[in-house]
């Protein structure tokens, strides 16, 4: 009895007991919210009404009234669906053909060509829903003879749900994560360890610098990521090597950027480390490779945006997986950069916020010093000596600092 007793002291002393009762309750709450939804509302989709008839548009305003379909765009000359997939606008795409009022009336049955992308299969299970309800209503009308349409779905990119293209490729980006965020996260606090962070905020470019080398390794790391799920798992990815580094290393360079922000005000390399969960946990979870970012609630979906791994991954399916051209993805390009201004700009606030401690701390030395009576009465003048150099030196860091 007194070991049970003693142990239960113990508990009620400590942690355990709030931690049992609320972090699972907190965990519970956020997980519930995140998934949430099971199904896809609006996927979006585009169509292109070659017919221009009454009839055409009705069936259109039809489909606009569908809860799972939203038609964002009618295009009224044909395209290719391709262009339209590529930079995920659309999950889907939809042809209405030439004399497709003539054939409904008179009864003959007609196709809808329809394309879905298949690497966002929850919108595209979606559209499949949709589409179907409505051409199912609109048969029904017809009772007589055959169906008066028909739809003829063709699944592009990844027909067979090849988990290569997915699960795998999502914890092997995850893992390369984690590998150059544990590393960056800890770049400033290290350099605070070893004395040498003081000299480094001289150069506020040059601490910048040290990401570099870190973005420039883990780009190379995703072309050998990338060539081995390739010859090993048969890895469809069809984009342009060259192009493809761009993205490659503004995304390693976010992360970079992003860790270096969160990590900068441990006092040492190892707290810094255990920092890295903030960084994992919603690249994990909201990237859109363990969930997709359209069955997110809304909220979480603007989140979505601004997480560098979901970029990343909507670039792998649109250049790799659809072999898009790098000009599809121009607005990404602009999405990386402005994570990487919001970066810099964070960084260079903790910089001024770091020079002003470091200010304040040689003010309160340089007092301390002055207060201090000499032992030898020839060296009546050397605390305040002292301090007027500690001062000079401070001076001179703060204005080094700003100017170069």
């Amino acid at each position: 009895m007194r070991p049970l007793i003693d142990e239960w002291r113990h508990i009620t002393n400590g942690k355990f007991i709030p931690l049992i009762l609320f972090v699972p309750l907190v965990i519970a709450a956020l997980f519930g919210y995140i998934f949430q939804n099971s199904t896809v509302q609006e996927a979006p989709l585009a169509i292109i009404d070659l017919d221009h008839s009454a009839y055409s548009k009705q069936l259109i305003t039809k489909l606009e009234a569908s809860p799972y379909i939203d038609v964002l765009d009618i295009y009224d000359t044909y395209m290719e669906a391709d262009p339209l997939l590529y930079d995920e606008s659309y999950s889907g795409v939809l042809y209405l053909p030439n004399g497709l009022e003539a054939a409904y009336l008179q009864g003959k049955p007609t196709n809808l060509g329809l394309y879905l992308d298949m690497t966002l299969t929850a919108s595209a299970g979606s559209i499949r829903t949709g589409l179907a309800e409505v051409v199912g209503v609109e048969n029904a009308v017809k009772v007589m003879g055959a169906p008066a349409l028909t739809l003829e779905q063709r699944t592009l990119y990844n027909p067979t749900s090849d988990t290569m293209m997915s699960s795998v490729m999502m914890f092997v980006n995850v893992i390369l994560l984690a590998l150059l965020g544990v590393n960056t996260i800890s770049i400033v606090p290290r350099l605070r360890e070893e004395g040498r962070l003081q000299e480094e905020l001289r150069r506020p470019l040059g601490l910048v610098s040290r990401l570099l080398p870190y973005a420039l390794v883990s780009s190379v790391s995703l072309y050998l990521v990338i060539g081995v799920m390739k010859q090993v798992g048969g890895l469809r990815f069809e984009a342009d090597y060259v192009q493809v580094f761009i993205p490659f290393f503004l995304y390693t360079c976010c992360t970079s950027l992003l860790a270096m922000l969160i990590g900068w005000t441990a006092p040492v390399a190892a707290q810094a480390g255990g920092r890295i969960i903030a960084l994992m946990m919603p690249s994990f979870l909201l990237s859109g490779g363990q969930v997709p970012a359209a069955l997110l609630p809304e909220l979480l979906q603007w989140v979505n945006k601004a997480i560098p791994l979901s970029l990343h991954f909507k670039v792998l399916r649109g250049m790799g997986y659809k072999g898009g051209d790098l000009g599809y993805f121009i607005p990404e390009m602009g999405e990386y950069l402005i994570i990487i201004s919001v970066c810099l700009a964070g960084i260079f606030l903790l910089i001024i916020k770091e020079k002003k401690n470091q200010r304040k701390v040689s003010a309160e030395f340089a007092e301390s010093v002055e207060s201090m009576g000499p032992a030898d009465p020839a060296e009546a003048d050397a605390p305040q000596r002292v301090a007027r150099e500690v001062r000079e030196e401070s001076g001179e860091v703060v204005g080094r600092g700003l100017f170069h």
